[in-house]
Order: structure tokens, then sequence, then C-alpha cells
């Protein structure tokens, strides 16, 4: 008697476990299925359409990839080694010009996804009026000490890279699974 109550206690656990495999697999389906047609439709969309500035909640359960986990830290050390750019004279040539002003572009692409990963609005404009800011300060900076010489092409350069980092940092956050 005890074993047949054994043997009914262990084929109703196997027929649930396997009710809850059908089930999670069902849910993959239907998750895979609305990814798909997501995508189909993604494709249909007219290309003049302007793009949603705030991130859209993603349907279908957790995100499979965490893309920008380490955004946040990264973000604090690129804004370090622009503040202390603004500090430190270097040699002013044009190489030298440019690898400053790359800064700007590691910046707007940890900023957005740092932002997206927090599902904040208007990521964007925030990371754009925060590069801008930061190159008014590294002007201001150059500007008022005797010891540094103003960099016009490092300067000019900074608002585009933080606006295509931003938009690089949209690209990667959109297109992660």
């Amino acid at each position: 008697m005890v074993n047949r109550q054994l043997r009914r206690a262990e084929e109703k656990k196997e027929r649930k476990a396997e009710r809850e495999k059908e089930r999670a697999k069902a849910e993959r389906q239907a998750r895979r299925e609305a990814r798909k047609a997501a995508r189909i439709a993604a494709r249909n969309k007219p290309r003049d359409a302007a793009p949603s500035e705030a991130p859209k909640p993603r349907q279908g359960g957790p995100r499979q990839s965490n893309p920008g986990r380490f955004s946040g830290a990264l973000t604090a050390a690129t804004i370090f080694f622009i503040a202390l750019q603004t500090v430190a004279p270097t040699d002013g040539t044009i190489p030298s010009q440019l690898v400053s002003a790359s800064f700007y572009l590691l910046y707007g692409y940890f900023a957005a996804l740092w932002m997206m990963r927090r599902e904040a609005l208007h990521v964007l404009t925030v990371t754009i009026i925060g590069g801008a800011l930061m190159a008014l300060v590294t002007l201001a900076s150059q500007w008022f000490q005797p010891d540094l010489t103003v960099q016009p092409i490092m300067l000019a350069l900074t608002l585009p890279l933080t606006i295509a980092g931003a938009n690089l940092g949209r690209l990667v956050w959109n297109r992660a699974p």
C-alpha cells in the first residue's frame, strides 16, 4: 500500500514537471513568435518615421543579454578623464586633439547605455546636454588658464562625437537580444 502511494506521488510529480516543461516551451515559442513579428513589422515600417527617444519596455520577459552592465563606472571614468584633460596641458597637435575629442564619443556611448539601462526618459537629450556642458567647461578652462591654449579642433568635435556616441549606445541597446 505504501509503495502504491509512493508510485502515485512520483507519477503526479512527473506529470506536473511535464506540464511545467510544456508551459515553459509554449512561453518560449510565444516570445520567439513575438520577436519575429516585431522584426517583420520593423522592416515594413516607413523609414521616415521619427524614432522614439524613450526606451520601449520589453515584451515577453526579461532581457536575454545585459548591455551596459559596467556603463555607469565607465561613464564616471570617462568624465574623470575629460575633466583631467581640461586642466592638464597637451602638446596641441591635431592627433592629440583628436584623442582628446574621442573621450566625448566614449562619454556619449556609455552615458546612453547607462541611462537606458535605468529606463530614463530623454536619454539622448540628457547625454547631449551633458556633453555640451563638459565642452563649455573645457573651453572656459582653456580660456581662463594662461598655461592652456584653446584647442579648436577638439572643441569643434566634442558635440558631434557626443551625439554619435549616444546614438551608437542606443543602437547597441536596441539591437541586443
